[in-house]
């Protein structure tokens, strides 16, 4: 059973990529996940619990998601939430039930991006992160980590696997990116930490451009959204099986990151994306994404705090379709031979069918 109170119900770490691995190796996973209706997805049972605020999340969804577990009884439970740790653990004692922890992220250093904490707020959030960090290090019989830095946060331990957050190669056929000349694209959740009004700006000095952004508007991206200037279209939150062809449209894919710790070294998703979908990214430079990605020719590295340059970067490359699709084809192999979450499924099942062996 993978359970979370946060998550949108077809997350695409969750439900596309941990999920399907699990049902394709024949393990019956069940996915418990604020939403409203009962489902079956790709071989993944979805068990809907209530959607609720935040605060209401830590006492009646957690009490809520208590009930399914009475009723599903999971051999192995596997939270993607670190605010369910304490709950799962006490579960899993209770009930002789295997309980993992999937981090998504390094918990501590992703207090910086949250912009409703300031001041004290911040201060006593990451205390409590690192005592949820702590416990799920010491008690937790299993953590998986999409990144070797998230991995690292829980120290030297036997039951730690890292499953890369990269694409499935098989839902971006070869082949399909289909460009519209002039076209960028953002793909992921819309956040001013994640660049929405750099993009704006950027877009508002190239006239002849026009921008696709696909993805939920948070807390204050809500305003910038709802004002849009021309030029720019707001598709909403697409499924992620439906991402790759909405990609292959553009012929530039855009990630303007913040410069703080936890995006600095981050596994972009949104630049496998692109780049399994045969389109060239234009990224923050970030010395560790130009280590990473740099050697493969795939796409152009800016200063996304200096708008005018980024601008001058993104017209370069819109204004060179021939440019754009040779970066392309670089990153389409890239991840034909580097980034594909064929080679890291194998991880997460035998990881999971490890854990299992002698419970019930």
């Amino acid at each position: 059973m993978h359970l979370s109170t946060v998550h949108q119900p077809h997350d695409n770490r969750i439900l596309n990529k941990e999920g399907l691995a699990l049902a394709r190796a024949g393990l019956e996973p069940v996915l418990v996940v604020g939403t409203q209706d009962e489902e079956t997805f790709r071989g993944v049972h979805i068990v809907p619990i209530k959607r609720r605020s935040r605060v209401a999340r830590l006492v009646l969804s957690q009490a809520e998601a208590w009930q399914r577990l009475r009723s599903l009884q999971p051999a192995l439970l596997q939270v993607h939430d670190p605010e369910l740790v304490p709950m799962a653990l006490v579960w899993g004692r209770l009930h002789d039930c295997r309980v993992v922890f999937d981090a998504h992220e390094d918990l501590v250093g992703q207090i910086e991006t949250k912009p409703y904490l300031s001041g004290p707020g911040k201060v006593v959030a990451r205390a409590y992160a690192k005592v949820l960090v702590h416990l799920a290090a010491r008690h937790a019989d299993g953590i998986v980590a999409a990144t070797e830095p998230v991995a690292a946060t829980f120290g030297e331990r036997d039951e730690v696997v890292v499953v890369r957050n990269v694409p499935w190669l098989g839902d971006f056929p070869e082949g399909g990116a289909k460009p519209v000349v002039g076209r960028a694209i953002y793909a992921g959740d819309l956040t001013m930490e994640r660049g929405l009004q750099t993009m704006v700006d950027v877009m508002a000095r190239l006239p002849e451009a026009d921008l696709v952004l696909a993805g939920r508007p948070l807390r204050e991206a809500n305003q910038v959204v709802e004002h849009l200037p021309e030029g720019i279209t707001h598709v909403g939150l697409v499924p992620p099986t439906e991402v790759p062809a909405l990609v292959s449209t553009a012929q530039v894919g855009l990630i303007f990151l913040k410069r703080l710790p936890n995006y600095e070294r981050s596994l972009p998703t949104k630049v496998f994306e692109y780049m399994a979908a045969g389109v060239p990214f234009l990224a923050t430079d970030f010395p560790a994404w130009k280590e990473l990605f740099g050697g493969f020719d795939a796409g152009v590295f800016v200063d996304t705090d200096d708008v005018e340059a980024t601008a001058a970067a993104l017209d370069a490359m819109l204004r060179d379709p021939q440019r754009c699709a040779e970066m392309g084809a670089n990153g389409r192999r890239a991840i034909e031979r580097h980034f594909r979450f064929e080679d890291e499924a194998p991880k997460l099942v035998d990881f999971t069918r490890r854990l299992m062996e002698g419970t019930r």
